[in-house]
């Protein structure tokens, strides 16, 4: 399977050219032209994971495509599904098991907002923007980590690392950094990595690994 980072918290799962596709936004550069789309993953309705107008450009090419979101996102996006912690959904080659339920915190005791977490085929995990640790999965082959963000300490998303053990680490949620920034806190993870015998793989704005699911 193919990983594509977009930009900030983006990503598309490209397996024999079907595609997933989480969280696609523009903010310095254009979405790439994506076609068999099956699904997009809605991780939550802030505007720097969810823009109406780059959703649009997905659906325009893929008209099938479902996508699901969390329960207060169900008024936003017509044609959407609702999707809640222990939900499972199967399409084409994707198995999605949903976990989480709550964006993490900004201000103490305040949750912003709802948040979906994403179990792929039982191996790759995207949080969203939170760090809870998915049931039944340890130490999954791919983790997507938030780098940088108003609720993250690093401190945070490094235990994080080291909690699920993952093989390889992808960081996420960096539109927010220079490039100055990304290698700072890059650095911080990579640390984390080290400890739990990981590979820390970054990314730039579409650019992909293979990970082989046969391994």
């Amino acid at each position: 399977m193919k990983i594509i980072k977009l930009e900030h918290s983006g990503l598309v799962l490209d397996k024999q050219g079907k595609k997933l596709v989480f969280d696609p936004v523009e903010i310095a550069e254009s979405l790439p032209e994506l076609d068999e789309v099956v699904a997009v993953v809605i991780t939550h309705k802030h505007g720097d994971h969810y823009q109406p107008e780059s959703l649009k450009k997905i659906l325009a090419r893929s008209v099938d495509a479902r996508v699901f979101v969390p329960e207060d996102m169900a008024d936003e996006i017509p044609g959407s599904e609702v999707m809640r912690p222990g939900d499972a959904v199967s399409l084409d080659d994707f198995q999605l098991n949903f976990f989480g339920g709550e964006h993490a915190n900004i201000l103490p005791g305040v949750v912003p907002c709802q948040d979906l977490g994403v179990v792929v085929d039982g191996w790759f995990v995207n949080p969203g923007d939170s760090l809870i640790v998915p049931s039944g999965v340890k130490m999954p082959r791919v983790l997507c980590v938030p780098t940088a963000a108003p609720f993250l300490k690093t401190c945070e998303a490094m235990s994080y690392i080291e909690v699920m053990q993952p093989e390889m680490v992808i960081p996420v949620h960096d539109a927010v950094l220079s490039s100055f920034g990304k290698n700072l806190y890059n650095g911080w993870l990579g640390s984390a990595c080290q400890k739990v015998n990981a590979e820390l793989k970054v990314l730039d704005t579409n650019e992909s690994v293979l990970v082989d699911e046969t391994e």
